[in-house]
């Protein structure tokens, strides 16, 4: 993909935004959708980073990752913080957990105040977030005004007002939603976009309609109630009803919403990013 064309899809996918998190109910394939839009920003010169919530991402093929885990993420915290030579003895003896289970949300927080830092930092052009399925992504977005809300003053305080102005800066932040034609995600996707935009006042920037079934049309020559006739007609059905949920989307989001073809045997979410950046010359973006 020249890099021309790689910037005008990635200003047509997510603008220009320094952090974009990229969710979907799971399963829909956001992983892959986040590893695509990482492999177009690099296409086009930028410095993405990419951003995990676990140890079994995929590989990194070529593009600049860190995985994001709770403890490690709150023990840095504390080796930074003052507590260094007795971090380890903290976080093994169980008082971390003790202190996490008394203030609900801190894990979260301090996991979005290092997404901060990382945007903050001046390293990287775009952190892209492979963030947790929509459900649990409205729980951790919204963990800084739970604790904004109890704690006035002190570091916590501080650094939910950091991590909200950053989550809430609609020129700095945006969201993907990931979804599939059909019925149940398209309304939960609704949803999330509802949550997301009303109660969190997060940018959504588009909507990702993945897994699309390849475009057939109705053959009249075929014998009827023969073996060809019956595939034609159940592989016509299916995607116009594909079709039609994407038209739904279009009509419940207003956000720009592409749609992402089926990728056959892409059982790894790096696989299937490849697949799709290696098709992104035929998109119907200009």
């Amino acid at each position: 993909m020249q890099t021309a064309k790689a910037r005008i899809i990635l200003s047509e996918l997510i603008g220009d935004p320094r952090l974009v998190l990229v969710t979907g109910k799971g399963g829909v394939g956001k992983s892959s959708v986040a590893r695509l839009i990482a492999l177009v920003a690099q296409t086009a010169g930028l410095k993405p980073l990419l951003v995990l919530f676990d140890e079994f991402g995929g590989e990194s093929d070529g593009i600049e990752q860190v995985i994001l885990l709770p403890d490690a993420v709150m023990l840095e915290y504390l080796e930074t913080h003052g507590f260094g030579p007795l971090a380890q003895r903290l976080l093994k003896s169980g008082v971390i957990d003790a202190v996490s289970t008394a203030i609900p949300g801190i894990r979260d927080l301090l996991v979005l105040a290092k997404i901060k830092q990382l945007v903050n930092s001046g390293i990287y052009d775009l952190v892209l977030v492979d963030a947790p399925a929509s459900g649990h992504l409205l729980s951790l977005l919204s963990s800084p005004d739970g604790l904004g809300a109890i704690a006035t003053d002190g570091p916590i305080a501080s650094q939910s007002a950091d991590v909200i102005a950053l989550l809430r800066d609609q020129e700095l932040t945006g969201v993907v939603l990931v979804t599939l034609p059909e019925e149940t995600p398209v309304q939960e996707t609704s949803e999330v976009y509802t949550n997301l935009t009303t109660l969190l006042a997060t940018h959504v920037l588009s909507c990702v309609v993945n897994r699309m079934p390849a475009m057939v049309h109705r053959l009249d020559d075929l014998m009827p109630g023969s073996a060809e006739d019956r595939a034609n007609q159940y592989l016509t059905s299916r995607s116009d009803f594909a079709q039609a949920q994407v038209q739904v989307v279009r009509g419940l989001l207003p956000v720009p919403v592409f749609e992402f073809p089926f990728v056959e045997d892409a059982t790894q979410p790096t696989k299937a990013a490849k697949y799709l950046f290696d098709q992104a010359d035929r998109w119907e973006i200009q």
